[in-house]
């Protein structure tokens, strides 16, 4: 058994020793299951147990003399991180959630908002400037040492803004790569009348007007990408890309 295999099996164990019951139908007064109302993980109460165990897989399966794998100390808001990713991804019954859908749903009500007032591209601009004071931090850091890059890792590494929104990345030398977070929701809330806004409107009106502010800040040429029926958008520095 490989060492992957070996830690998941170890994790298993412990997570099963928990007592852990799943959330499931309960049964009614006359025996029959009856629908389910809330969301559960079924680690309620176990959560600093569930923390143990994934903090010590995370230090065996990284490097443990790495800062970044020691979590000794933060086991409870581990668990409880663990616990919801696992309550969100069972929520499916009227779709399947993913990690970033309330972030998803609170961005889209902004920008909802921005469009139904007709300032939706003023609005985008406004509110790419909030992050003005960590920019110009950066901005200063360019001008000190040349590394045009850190413009880049500024509006998607350094923010949570940017990469508890997106999903899976692809990054490269100066450009990163990822799909636009918004479709999946949108197809439910359309539908559902919620929305009325497109994909292509937000990356026209929303996400291409905060580059354009974050480039200015910054003072380095930051470039996105047209929008594309598949979703996949690119930010990039010319320069070093």
């Amino acid at each position: 058994m490989n060492r992957a295999k070996q830690l998941g099996t170890g994790l298993l164990a412990v997570l099963l020793s928990i007592g852990v019951v799943h959330a499931g139908g309960h049964e009614g007064a006359e025996g029959k299951p009856h629908k389910q109302i809330g969301q559960y993980s079924g680690f309620e109460g176990n959560e600093a147990a569930l923390g143990e165990a994934v903090v010590a897989a995370i230090r065996e399966t990284g490097n443990a003399d790495d800062p970044r794998y020691q979590l000794d100390g933060q086991e409870l808001q581990v668990g409880l991180a663990v616990s919801k990713m696992v309550k969100t991804l069972n929520s499916n019954s009227a779709y399947q959630h993913e990690m970033n859908d309330a972030l998803v749903k609170m961005t889209l009500e902004f920008i909802q908002y921005a469009k139904d007032q007709g300032q939706m591209e003023d609005i985008a601009r406004e509110d790419a400037m909030t992050q003005f004071p960590m920019l110009r931090r950066v901005a200063k850091m360019i001008d000190q040492t040349g590394n045009t890059e850190l413009a880049l890792i500024a509006i998607t590494d350094q923010t949570t803004c940017f990469f508890q929104l997106a999903g899976q990345v692809e990054r490269g030398k100066g450009s990163i790569t990822y799909r636009a977070p918004y479709g999946h929701v949108l197809t439910q809330t359309r539908r559902m009348g919620m929305h009325d806004l497109t994909e292509q409107e937000i990356h026209d009106l929303w996400t291409k007007p905060h580059i354009a502010v974050w480039s200015e800040v910054l003072g380095v040429d930051i470039q996105i990408t047209d929008w594309q029926d598949d979703g996949m958008v690119t930010i990039s520095i010319p320069d070093i890309a």
